[in-house]
């Protein structure tokens, strides 16, 4: 058996992100971003730019429409904090009209569910979007624990979030599995010491998920649900 077998196979909980890995967010997303940039007297950004743009919280998807930079420096403070408050109050109203679950993720949830596996959301969107996003969707009841972006002093690639959703769920870093999109995912599992499984959907910052260290890729979430053991507490031999 591999280490990365291994790994999967003495899973207890999973933590797993949200945009990109859960739901499809990005015309959302690309809506809202366009309101704000059309607010300030700014060109449009693509879908394809805007799903670029995912990954690191609010804060930098603002930066980044506002510059077309990935690094997400804006050009001055006072631009970005007009931007901001712009994109808050677009994306309070748009907020789930367009988001989509991915296939394969209320058949993967529900089947971990049943098996006994605690499960946590962990994302860099605000608390106060993830939650009423978890509600339009129908997926908040099969979470013990959700960890937005302002829930730690620290967002993911730092492996505070996924730290504060073990904590809450009362489950061991070391038996935990994170589940994510992006590098941005992978790294934070991999600081937090718990094994890390890449979607192979989703946006990933337009880097491909396949150049991270994971310890699998999946095309689904009910594609894990079988790779995993059918029982929370049980290893597979």
């Amino acid at each position: 058996m591999t280490s990365s077998q291994r790994i999967l196979a003495s899973t207890r909980s999973l933590t797993i992100d949200l945009d990109g890995t859960l739901v499809d967010t990005v015309l959302d997303l690309h809506q809202a971003c366009n309101a704000m940039l059309a607010e300030l007297g700014l060109p449009d950004r693509s879908v394809a730019e805007i799903g670029r743009f995912i990954g690191r919280g609010t804060n930098t998807l603002v930066r980044r429409c506002l510059t077309n930079d990935q690094t997400g420096q804006a050009p001055d403070e006072e631009a970005f904090e007009q931007g901001l408050a712009a994109y808050l109050k677009h994306y309070t109203r748009i907020n789930g009209k367009h988001a989509k679950v991915y296939p394969g993720v209320k058949e993967g949830l529900a089947a971990l569910q049943t098996a006994g596996y605690p499960m946590a959301v962990v994302t860099n969107k605000p608390v106060k979007f993830t939650l009423p996003l978890l509600e339009a969707t129908g997926l908040a009841p099969y979470f013990k624990a959700v960890i937005g972006g302002d829930s730690t002093p620290n967002k993911k690639p730092a492996p505070d979030p996924i730290i504060c959703a073990c904590v809450e769920m009362d489950v061991s870093l070391m038996h935990n599995l994170h589940v994510g999109d992006s590098g941005n995912d992978i790294q934070a599992a991999q600081a937090a010491g718990c094994g890390a499984v890449g979607v192979t959907y989703g946006y990933a910052e337009g880097y491909p998920i396949q150049a991270e260290d994971c310890n699998a890729l999946v095309g689904s979430l009910a594609e894990l649900a079988a790779m995993l053991p059918a029982h929370a507490h049980e290893e597979h031999s």
